[in-house]
């Protein structure tokens, strides 16, 4: 490790050759060598750099040209160090980070077994609310599938039918516009609310995208990977597959929603509710009737 971790001031303060308060050039001949250390405390301390004393919660222990040892503030080094400071502050950091990085690798590693179980059993999931999703198809067209894709990408769960407004309704109507009752035919529409679907969202989601290329691809990848070759990934590598590790909670959470939305729309209510947007009710009985009966476990819920 090229840093050192330090968790508390008392860490410092028995550290031989540690001072909280030294003289630095131009008081001095002393100068600033090199950064050992970030820490972040819970009171503040004061910045050891006798010309600056400044309070911080944040800083770096660093070493001094003749041996010695302090913590100094980070906006302080910079100030009275200049740019070898902030270049030695970055080495450290950038350490610190590849070493977050390989540490997350590693530990997504551990876990692998049971999540790659967990994706699995969404895939199975996905695959039964498939097979209704083409019984579906067969009960009324492909077209009206089709239809409930671009509800779900226009977040139109909703269904509504147009009806005449009352007169008390139209006469505030006309009030407020520049349209005037002149025959039946213009007599003005409202939307009344017919019903909800449930999970519509389902139909939205690109499955093999979400399950297969974002997460178990990547993820028999990196079964394989070796810890050495982890250690071993270049900057960009390590950064990008560090990137992805933090966003599988994440694309699991997604699916498992998505796998829910698919398990509400294929509700026995939520089914029957589909006759108001023109599906033939006699054709959906038998699936209705059929989901009925299933019990409520057919679909088993995953458990991450």
């Amino acid at each position: 490790m090229d840093y050192l971790n330090i968790q508390t001031y008392e860490e410092l303060l028995v550290r031989e050759g540690f001072h909280p308060d030294l003289d630095f050039y131009p008081k001095g001949e002393r100068r600033f060598g090199d950064v050992l250390g970030p820490y972040r405390f819970v009171k503040k301390i004061l910045c050891g750099i006798s010309s600056c004393h400044t309070p911080h919660l944040h800083g770096y222990l660093i070493t001094t040209s003749d041996g010695f040892e302090t913590a100094i503030g980070g906006d302080c080094g910079a100030r009275h160090f200049g740019v070898r400071f902030t270049k030695e502050r970055r080495r450290v950091e950038s350490a610190m980070r590849r070493d977050q990085r390989i540490k997350a690798i590693q530990n997504l590693i551990l876990t692998l077994p049971d999540m790659i179980t967990t994706i699995r059993q969404l895939e199975n999931d996905y695959r039964t609310l498939q097979d209704l999703k083409m019984r579906l198809m067969g009960a009324t067209t492909p077209n009206f599938v089709k239809q409930l894709k671009e509800r779900a990408e226009r977040d139109g769960a909703t269904i509504t039918r147009s009806e005449p407004m009352t007169k008390d309704e139209a006469a505030a109507y006309f009030a407020t516009s520049n349209k005037q009752n002149r025959t039946k035919q213009d007599w003005p529409q409202k939307e009344v609310f017919v019903a909800k679907l449930d999970g519509l969202s389902f139909f939205k989601v690109q499955f093999k995208d979400l399950l297969v290329t974002n997460l178990l691809e990547p993820l028999n990848r990196l079964s394989q990977t070796r810890a050495e070759e982890i250690e071993e990934m270049g900057p960009k590598e390590l950064a990008r597959t560090a990137k992805w590790v933090g966003n599988v909670p994440r694309e699991i959470a997604n699916a498992q929603s998505a796998i829910d939305a698919g398990k509400r729309f294929f509700a026995a209510d939520n089914i029957s509710k589909l006759v108001h947007l023109g599906a033939d009710n006699s054709a959906l009985a038998p699936m209705i009737l059929d989901l009925r009966g299933q019990s409520d476990s057919s679909i088993r819920p995953v458990v991450a």
